[in-house]
């Protein structure tokens, strides 16, 4: 994580952030889909269009696509939490194996919006898109 200072609110949504990747990393088919709420929407920026949970379970780590994960680095940019409901931008920078042996690495910039439902943070909506080099620079939770 970043040297960035969150309130402990922003911090309990940001640690679900890292539960994402955490999941994600590992492959824990439950654990990722147990992160998203049932009526989630969101627009991963690899379909053409919206997707709803169900996309989530039928395949749950399409961004893979033939690579292992082999590392993650979150670089925040702006969290805010409105009582139960919190919105997280930042960049995420994945190295992957590919199959053929070669190593590829991938920034995208995500959004997350999250809703506390019985106590539990979950991913009401999203949205991912390719990164630019500026992305790298600064970037503050608000």
């Amino acid at each position: 994580m970043s040297n960035l200072k969150f309130s402990p609110e922003q911090q309990e949504v940001w640690s679900r952030e890292e539960d994402y990747w955490r999941v994600f990393k590992g492959l824990d088919r439950e654990g990722y889909i147990a992160l998203w709420e049932e009526k989630f929407v969101g627009w991963p920026c690899t379909l053409p269009a919206p997707v709803r949970k169900d996309a989530i379970r039928a395949n749950p780590f399409g961004l893979m696509l033939g690579r292992e994960l082999k590392s993650v680095h979150l670089q925040p940019k702006a969290l805010e939490v409105f009582n139960d409901v919190a919105i997280a931008h930042y960049v995420v920078t994945g190295t992957y194996a590919r199959n053929d042996g070669a190593t590829e690495v991938e920034s995208l910039r995500i959004t997350h919006t999250w809703r506390k439902t019985n106590g539990v943070w979950l991913i009401i909506g999203g949205m991912s898109s390719p990164a630019q080099p500026e992305d790298a620079a600064g970037g503050s939770p608000s």
